[in-house]
């Protein structure tokens, strides 16, 4: 199959293109190049010249990935890369004198702009109010409408947090606090978060492309916090139990966060949003894509055994 990808070079999208080009012959585009039939392009700045050639799938992997932004221009990136890259890439394929059979999409489960609920499934509202997930919002609208109107069959995949070792992002703070001995427990740390493996992810694409759909994918144990900490301290071979603080204490120190907020105008890393997010359960349901796609994903815990 031939495959046009975009965020190839990415945490997510170098091992999704690892997984493929043994099987597919796929052409890159973006600003780093990864891969022998690379195309160099600022999508967020430019459309693209495509090679004539027929393509049978694309996958929309590039994007600004989220994080607090600090000022204007920061929230700004999130509408130029997210948004605007991709209405890039569909003037780009519109210009093909054959268009795709399949795009996937991927996006993210922020669309929904939850902070708390149990096995949230594709049909709850996408109610994202931060620049990341509106940004995401638009980009998923902007493809539903070219899909519908060019006949090409869409897949939008709904991203939780994405593991693949080495860690990053928050995980990877976790276990380098662990290893270091500094780590603090905040409660009980009961609360279960949804994850997926970017392995899983990446063998799910093809199946996603011939069916179409919107789909949420997680790794559907959806551990707890307290489960996330003991097996990396496992793994890295502390045997000492992860001291606790307890929930009283940090909601204190919480609204003082919320006052230096209030004082400086951006957001303090430990205020009463924060707490919320690490004290409170937070999944997605996959069944419909178990359904359709056959998706059977391993525990992301397997990754710390």
């Amino acid at each position: 199959m031939n495959i046009l990808m975009t965020g190839a070079s990415g945490f997510l999208g170098s091992r999704i293109y690892q997984t493929l080009v043994s099987e597919h012959t796929l052409t890159t585009i973006g600003r780093t190049p990864c891969s022998p039939r690379h195309i160099y392009c600022d999508l967020a700045e430019q459309v693209p010249v495509l090679p004539n050639e027929q393509v049978d799938l694309v996958i929309n992997a590039a994007g600004k990935a989220d994080s607090v932004a600090r000022n204007a221009a920061e929230r700004a990136d999130y509408q130029r890369v997210n948004v605007q890259g991709t209405t890039h890439l569909l003037a780009a394929l519109e210009k093909q004198s054959i268009l795709p059979t399949s795009i996937v999409h991927l996006s993210t489960v922020l669309v929904y702009g939850c902070s708390v609920g149990q096995l949230l499934p594709e049909t709850t509202a996408l109610q994202a109010v931060d620049p990341y997930g509106i940004s995401k919002i638009e980009a998923e609208k902007l493809l539903r409408e070219w899909a519908a109107r060019t006949g090409v069959r869409l897949a939008i995949l709904r991203l939780p947090l994405v593991v693949a070792e080495p860690l990053k992002g928050n995980l990877a703070t976790m276990q380098t606090a662990i290893k270091k001995g500094y780590y603090l427990r905040i409660g009980s740390g009961l609360a279960q978060r949804s994850m997926v493996r970017a392995d899983d992810v990446a063998t799910v694409l093809t199946r996603a492309a011939d069916v179409g759909g919107t789909f949420n994918l997680t790794d559907g144990y959806h551990p707890t916090v307290r489960e996330l900490e003991d097996s990396l301290a496992r793994q890295l071979g502390r045997r000492r139990p992860i001291p606790a603080i307890p929930l009283p204490l940090i909601k204190a120190l919480a609204r003082v966060g919320d006052s230096i907020n209030a004082v400086v105008g951006r957001r303090f890393p430990l205020d009463s949003i924060a707490v919320r997010k690490l004290t409170s359960t937070l999944t997605f349901s996959d069944e419909l894509a178990r359904q359709q796609l056959s998706w059977n994903p391993c525990p992301v815990l397997d990754l710390f055994r």
